[in-house]
C-alpha cells in the first residue's frame, strides 16, 4: 500500500508535466535530490508530514497537514531565472487542487518564500514552502 507521502510525490510531479515549469527546467524535477553534474535550472521537491487530526470536529474525516517544498536552483549571473520559475511553479500549484487515491482533493496554499545566492556553488537558489491539508475521503 502506498503512503500519503509516496502518493503527494507523484501527484506533485504529475502535476508538473507538461507546464511551462516543466519546460523551462528541461523536466529535471527532483525529489530531495539531483544527481551530481545535474544541468541547471533546476527544482527540488519534498513533502513533509505531521499527524493526523480531526480539522473539522471529532465527527469529520481525518486530516493530515502536509508542508511541501520546492528549491529552484540557477545558475544564472542574476536571479531572473530562478524568479521566472518561481512564477512558474506558482502558476502550476497556488491554489490547486491536487487529486490523490482515497482522499478529497488536496487544497494548496503558497507560505514563505526566501531567495538566496549561495556563494560557495555561486547558485541562486530560491526556496518555496506550500502548505497542503489532504482529507479522508
Amino acid at each position: 500500500m502506498a503512503t500519503l507521502g509516496n502518493l503527494i510525490k507523484n501527484a506533485l510531479k504529475a502535476a508538473a508535466k507538461d507546464t511551462t515549469l516543466w519546460t523551462a527546467i528541461g523536466g529535471r524535477f527532483y525529489f530531495v535530490k539531483a544527481s551530481t553534474g545535474t544541468s541547471k535550472p533546476y527544482v527540488l521537491y519534498s513533502v513533509g508530514m505531521t499527524s493526523t487530526r480531526h480539522a473539522m470536529g471529532q465527527t469529520s474525516p481525518p486530516a493530515t497537514d502536509i508542508p511541501i517544498y520546492f528549491d529552484v536552483y540557477s545558475s544564472s549571473s542574476a536571479l531572473t531565472e530562478a524568479e521566472t520559475i518561481q512564477g512558474y511553479i506558482h502558476d502550476v500549484f497556488n491554489s490547486a487542487s491536487i487529486a490523490i487515491t482515497g482522499y478529497a482533493g488536496m487544497g494548496m496554499r503558497l507560505g514563505p518564500e526566501i531567495p538566496i545566492y549561495e556563494e560557495d556553488s555561486g547558485l541562486w537558489h530560491v526556496s518555496i514552502t506550500y502548505y497542503a491539508i489532504a482529507t479522508k475521503n
